[in-house]
């Protein structure tokens, strides 16, 4: 019984997605726990465990999607999608400086530092994971 078979473009762009999240819901768990532990920020109304499990894999799994409309329709699509993810993630960090978690600056600092790091993370993962799975047969 052979049970091989060839992935079609969009199966393996969903699937990187998905693979992406699940690697960006890892290290973002871990990056979570070392801030909080190291820094003893506490405050987890907004970012705590089960925001960052849903959130990331969503959010890869949806990039995943985007990229094999970018790859499939767009000439260079792949890079033009690296592109605009790094100018996202930019945009996003610059608008994290200016967010008001708390009355308290230094809990706004703490949740300014954990949120900039989660994002950077997941931009990380979605801008070399996706392609880099989506491109090779062996993985």
């Amino acid at each position: 019984m052979n049970f091989e078979y060839d992935q079609t473009e969009f199966s393996k762009s969903l699937l990187a997605g998905l693979f992406a999240g699940i690697t960006a819901t890892v290290l973002c768990l871990l990056y979570n726990a070392i801030i909080r532990y190291s820094i003893g920020f506490h405050l987890s109304e907004m970012i705590n465990v089960s925001t960052i499990i849903f959130a990331m894999l969503i959010l890869a799994t949806l990039a995943g999607i985007v990229y094999y409309f970018f790859r499939h329709y767009i000439k260079k699509g792949g890079l033009i999608f690296q592109a605009l993810s790094v100018l996202i993630t930019v945009l996003l960090v610059i608008g994290t400086q200016s967010v008001q978690r708390s009355s308290i600056p230094s809990l706004t600092i703490e949740f300014r530092e954990l949120l900039t790091g989660i994002i950077i993370i997941t931009a990380l993962c979605v801008v070399f994971i996706i392609p880099y799975l989506y491109k090779h047969e062996i993985v």
